[in-house]
């Protein structure tokens, strides 16, 4: 994961833009690092979610509807196929800063593989955006 050091990648990854970084080993997706927007966006600041797998840092049991086969199956595509997705917006209920209440939430992502040496993907760089209020707001 040498490239996270590199400058370019510190400027575009460290931003205002919610931002996280998945080994691409499906189906656990482990979570390599993230950004402050990130935390803030998904209410990960009062724990450290760094190396747990996606699904341990957000139950699927609880995450309401269908979001949670729709996520497994967007980024196991984006990792089989070496696809960049942008996702439709889909329903994934968090936890918010205290973990027995969830919080109502609906996303779209933008899901980039990165190779590995293997020129296979290694890693999945998510942009994430909370997309919550706009889907409110139409009902």
């Amino acid at each position: 994961m040498s490239f996270l050091t590199d400058p370019l990648f510190k400027a575009l990854f460290f931003t205002d833009t919610p931002r996280i970084i998945l080994k691409a080993d499906a189906p656990n997706f482990t979570i390599l690092t993230y950004n402050d927007a990130y935390m803030k966006a998904t209410y990960t600041h009062y724990r450290n979610i760094i190396g747990w797998y996606l699904w341990e840092a957000f139950d699927p049991r609880k995450a309401g509807n269908d979001g949670d086969k729709f996520l497994l199956d967007t980024l196991t595509r984006a990792v089989v196929n070496n696809e960049t997705i942008i996702t439709p917006p889909f329903n994934y209920n968090i936890p918010s800063a205290n973990p027995e209440v969830m919080v109502e939430s609906w996303w779209q992502l933008d899901i980039i593989p990165i190779a590995g040496k293997s020129k296979k993907p290694a890693y999945l760089l998510l942009t994430t955006t909370n997309i919550t209020g706009s889907v409110q707001s139409v009902r």
